[in-house]
């Protein structure tokens, strides 16, 4: 694979084992971003969204979400994930936009897909959800522009940003089987 500065990672709860134990798709989502960072050593910067509905009080923490887990900082549900997946890793900065790139670190945006895939998913089937999540796909993976109107995508604003990107764009994995577009991808964008 191609060298890569920029990771697109979901930032979906069910992502952590002890609150989906039986999520075997998220586990092979988890697997394929440690193994596709293992010998890595640049610091990450996190890049999540910094909407209230996400934060909590308890630094560090998955406990909100049900999860008695400390993953060594953050306030914001994206970070937290982040942090899990990416355990022990060197945080140099957290924030919820994507730019400036540091040329020295991985940036790692999480960010999920349409939450209305199905009639079970977080927010019941949407219309165009399913076409979204299609062209998600394609957009991550260098095939085709970001999709128009984002349909049942719950956190819009940094999908936009990632659409101004000039990078190689590689999709490594894709989910939906719990009704949520969920994506790893490794983009490298020049800085």
């Amino acid at each position: 694979m191609r060298e890569f500065n920029l990771l697109v990672v979901p930032g979906s709860p069910a992502l952590v084992r002890e609150l989906a134990p039986l999520d075997e798709s998220g586990r092979k989502i988890t697997e394929a971003l440690r193994e596709l960072v293992a010998g890595d050593d640049r610091p990450v910067e996190i890049v999540g969204s910094r909407d209230e509905r996400w934060r909590t009080e308890i630094t560090g923490s998955l406990r909100a979400w049900g999860a008695d887990i400390q993953v060594g900082g953050g306030d914001y549900l994206p970070e937290l994930i982040a942090r899990y997946l990416l355990p022990g890793r060197e945080i140099a900065d957290s924030r919820d936009r994507i730019a400036p790139l540091n040329p020295d670190a991985l940036a790692v945006v999480v960010v999920d897909g349409p939450a209305g895939l199905t009639a079970r998913a977080p927010l019941a089937l949407i219309d165009g959800a399913p076409s979204t999540h299609t062209g998600l796909q394609q957009f991550l993976d260098g095939a085709g522009e970001l999709p128009g109107e984002l349909a049942g995508v719950v956190e819009k604003r940094l999908w936009l940003e990632l659409a101004q990107l000039e990078a190689q764009k590689t999709l490594i994995a894709s989910d939906s089987t719990l009704g949520v577009g969920r994506y790893l991808a490794a983009w490298e964008v020049a800085v």
